[in-house]
């Protein structure tokens, strides 16, 4: 026999097309920006636009049970088990055996840790505690269970929010209830903001910053559940859909990853989705019927497989080093839907339909599946990844020979530099006891693979250089606002206040960065950075500037590796291309200064690395000599230093530093700079 509803709460059954057209807006903005982020900057908000409308529907469900004095916390999970974990174990098991087959077994083992977590529900725990997060690490586009950890925020909500609505709702179900979780939702946005300098992944995975979204939610639920059937005035009705829409078109296209999110910059976008569900429920607007064209609620029906299945499917694509093009993003595209749709038709629709108990549904559609992967996911990571390799020799020999990189101690790369860096043997470098050197080699990641190189020079020349970098922060004496990401600018900031105040501790700056993308972000940078250069030189100072090495696009340093499973990698051929127009240009403008600026040098090693115009990330001998696309490996840093050393000693204007300043400037004769 069916529930009996009060007056009150009868009209809160029907379905909500505009709901699921709004899951589609959610969705679609996800799918985009992963395809393609240029085509939605803020497309990551359809993760918060989802929280929103998860926080309204599972606290409408809730109170409306409560009204009537029928809430049970056990068929509750009963529905939640089968709205979430079907589909989502279908996906894990195929990702994890697709990782068998074609992954590495390091990177394989790493899937399996991810989906261990995912299936305790602690997905966003674990890419916030032990996924590998440093300045190098896995791109997280390569990582297919990433995605996962917006479950985990969902899935600990479900646990904690019920049982939070059971102990308070009765107590204080009016106006005191949106008093007090509008404060708590508030504090959620604000803790995001504050602990973004502290633990930025904190912030991104984690429920406490997270929570706000979902209350927002749950706030238009209670709302609904208190006004009843309260009539609005269409007028309402229409400006608030609009300022929802318009403030949720506003997000997607201009936040982006750069700035600080979560935190206030997402209160926009939740407020948006809130006041379009509400707009909805009270009345009749154009954009909730915009909302409920056919197509848009169909996508709103599939939204979640999509959501599941979209990030696996670019993660190997992106492992197996194949671009994302128009065609391709468009058949990556397809492929979901049409996986999406199957898996709403097989799994999602029979499992939600399943009228079986609580027990039944708990053993069948989670504990036996999950054992399963538990199962599995033990197997591959107490066999390091190799089981199921039937090749996993060959996979032994290949990963001895690959350079792998490793933290040194004397490379002093770091997201912020500290005064005590500077004192101190540490991060010295090069012939002879000085612990306190007047050399310093100053920029971020793109001066740190230099080192090598320059370790090199610094032996046969007999100097000794400090290195100290700092990541994603230019060498400059200025405020760094216009060339930096939000995410970083705090960091920054000490850092060259930092070395600011230790000018005078050092005669010779050894200096690089990565010139084009700082420049790319406001046109005044070289002027700013000439500023600096000229300054330190009029002091009497070396500046020595090092120019940006080409950016060899197909390189994978573990292609070799890879080219395993996936036959039609071409590992050493396919690095070699020719300098990008943007590396060249920036590197003449950092000549062309140098040869007007007394006591400035400019050098780079693009002849090495490109003979005949063809860069290449491989030495004569087939030796790597990159770590990444744009950044040289430490030992291939070392074995670019013992190469150009042996065939043509130590370079100008590296001769200079031993005696300087006590040497005159003399400079080397130049062929003619070229100006555009």
């Amino acid at each position: 026999m069916g529930l009996k509803f009060s007056k009150k709460t009868k009209h809160l059954q029907g379905y909500r097309p505009d709901i699921d057209g709004l899951r589609a807006v959610a969705v679609l903005s996800v799918i985009l920006y992963h395809i393609n982020n240029a085509i939605v900057p803020g497309g990551f908000v359809g993760v918060d636009i989802f929280f929103v409308i998860s926080g309204y529907l599972i606290t409408l469900h809730i109170l409306r049970d409560m009204e009537i004095g029928h809430f049970s916390l056990i068929e509750f999970y009963r529905r939640r088990i089968k709205r979430i974990f079907p589909v989502m174990l279908v996906v894990l098991a195929i990702v994890l055996l697709c990782s068998l087959l074609v992954f590495r077994p390091e990177d394989t083992v790493n899937v399996a840790q991810s989906g261990f977590a995912s299936l305790f529900m602690m997905a966003n725990v674990y890419f916030w505690l032990i996924q590998d997060t440093n300045y190098f690490a896995t791109a997280s586009s390569e990582i297919p269970l990433l995605h996962l950890w917006t479950l985990g925020v969902e899935e600990q909500f479900y646990i904690l929010w019920p049982l939070i609505l059971m102990t308070i709702y009765r107590a204080m179900r009016g106006v005191s209830f949106s008093i007090t979780f509008a404060l708590i939702a508030a504090a959620s946005f604000f803790l995001g903001e504050l602990l973004y300098d502290i633990d930025p992944s904190f912030v991104y995975f984690m429920l406490p910053t997270r929570a706000g979204e979902l209350l927002v939610g749950a706030l238009a639920a209670h709302t609904v559940i208190r006004e009843g059937n309260r009539i609005v005035s269409k007028n309402i009705v229409n400006l608030s859909a609009i300022l929802g829409l318009a403030s949720i078109g506003v997000s997607l296209l201009f936040l982006s990853e750069e700035q600080v999110f979560p935190g206030l910059r997402a209160i926009p976008p939740t407020v948006g989705a809130a006041l379009l569900i509400l707009s909805g429920h009270y009345g009749d607007s154009l954009p909730s019927r915009l909302l409920t064209l056919r197509p848009l609620v169909w996508m709103g029906w599939i939204s979640y497989s999509a959501y599941l299945w979209h990030w696996p499917l670019l993660a190997f694509f992106h492992y197996s080093r194949l671009e994302v093009t128009l065609i391709s993003g468009v058949i990556i595209f397809i492929i979901t839907i049409l996986l999406s749709w199957i898996s709403y038709c097989y799994i999602e629709q029979p499992t939600r339909g399943y009228n079986g108990s609580a027990i039944r549904v708990f053993t069948f559609q989670l504990a036996i599946p999950a054992s399963m992967l538990i199962v599995l996911t033990l197997i591959i990571m107490n066999t390091s990844g190799y089981y199921l390799h039937w090749n996993s020799e060959e996979y032994r020999s290949s990963a001895a020979k690959t350079l792998r990189p490793k933290k040194y101690d004397y490379v002093c790369q770091n997201w912020e530099i500290k005064p005590e860096q500077l004192n101190g043997n540490q991060c010295v470098i090069g012939e002879g006891s000085n612990t306190s050197p007047s050399v310093i080699l100053w920029g971020d990641s793109n001066a740190a693979h230099y080192i090598g190189m320059l370790s090199v020079f610094a032996r046969e020349a007999k100097f000794q250089f400090k290195n100290l970098e700092h990541n994603a922060c230019p060498p400059i004496n200025a405020d760094p606002d216009n060339f930096v990401s939000a995410k970083t600018l705090d960091k920054c900031r000490a850092s060259l206040e930092t070395i600011q105040k230790a000018f005078d501790m050092f005669q010779v700056f050894i200096v690089s960065a990565s010139w084009p993308m700082y420049q790319s972000r406001s046109e005044d940078f070289l002027n700013v950075f000439f500023n600096t250069a000229r300054q330190l030189a009029s002091q009497g100072k070396l500046v020595i500037l090092l120019g940006k090495v080409p950016i060899i696009s197909t390189y994978d340093r573990l292609c070799t590796e890879k080219a395993i499973s996936l036959s039609y990698m071409k590992c050493t051929a396919a690095s070699s291309v020719p300098i990008s127009k943007v590396v060249a240009d920036i590197n003449l403008q950092l000549k062309v200064f140098a040869s007007k600026t007394k006591n400035v040098e400019y050098y780079d090693i693009v002849e090495y690395l490109c003979p005949n115009g063809a860069c290449s990330a491989f030495n004569r001998n087939g030796e790597a000599l990159y770590y990444n696309t744009s950044h040289l490996s430490l030992p291939g840093s070392m074995k670019i230093g013992n190469d150009i050393y042996r065939n043509d000693g130590v370079p100008f204007p590296f001769t200079l530093i031993s005696n300087w300043p006590r040497s005159k400037m003399t400079r080397r004769p130049e062929r003619d700079v070229q100006t555009k």
